[in-house]
């Protein structure tokens, strides 16, 4: 009796970087997909998957949702953004920590957040507003929907008592995501949760993550001064 020795990310990997180097696939091209690519090494899509995620954290291959992995035409430096925890965040700079939940419904969203996370007309989501404090002063205003059929069991978590940041973070794995950060103006819920005036500039970002095709969550994050936001390259 014979046995079939699994192949390891890694050893897949080596071998696409192979035929990238030696051009089998040129730069731009698209390569094959994860399931043509299993079947090609004998081994599970999730391996091929691992393996192609690792070469596009080092800007080897393009990844894109729905459009497939391509050679990249030019490697180029990748930055390094961990999703942080903010209690963590806010601990390490010597203050005290805590959050208020201020809004926690399971409803249906309005059409752009319906659109971003790919929901179906009807399904629902749960929307979370949050303040994050630091020494008692409002310094994290988080506005965040989660996709609750990809993560049923958020619906069990007292997010009173643990955030929604802090619990995602920890527990919930994701293959993608997009994360855009811009200067805005506070609208008036805004203002009103950091303790501004209606239309004082303040740093927002906005992340998605996916998991392979399953939305996780869309969140805005919006800064009191004096934050900083960090990133390795």
């Amino acid at each position: 009796m014979t046995t079939t020795r699994s192949h390891t990310w890694q050893e897949i990997q080596e071998r696409i970087r192979a035929n990238i180097s030696n051009r089998i696939w040129s730069p731009g091209e698209l390569i094959p997909g994860e399931v043509e690519l299993a079947e090609q090494y004998g081994c599970a899509r999730t391996t091929v998957n691992r393996a192609l995620r690792e070469l596009a954290s080092t800007g080897i291959v393009e990844r894109k949702r729905k459009a497939g992995t391509r050679v990249a035409l030019q490697r180029a430096r990748r930055v390094t953004a961990e999703i942080p925890v903010i209690r963590a965040q806010i601990e390490e700079q010597g203050m005290a920590y805590r959050f208020s939940l201020i809004k926690n419904e399971f409803v249906k969203p309005g059409s752009r957040i319906k659109n971003a996370m790919q929901l179906k007309n009807g399904c629902k989501a749960l929307h979370i507003r949050s303040v994050h404090y630091a020494d008692d002063a409002p310094f994290i205003y988080e506005d965040r929907w989660i996709n609750t059929q990809t993560i049923s069991e958020i619906k069990k978590i007292d997010l009173s008592k643990t955030s929604a940041n802090e619990w995602l973070v920890q527990y919930v794995p994701f293959t993608s995501g997009e994360f855009v950060v811009e200067a805005c103006s506070a609208n008036k819920t805004v203002a009103k949760a950091l303790g501004l005036n209606h239309g004082d500039p303040v740093l927002c970002s906005s992340r998605a993550t996916w998991l392979e095709e399953l939305s996780v969550t869309q969140v805005n994050l919006y800064y009191a001064s004096g934050y900083q936001m960090r990133f390795e390259i």
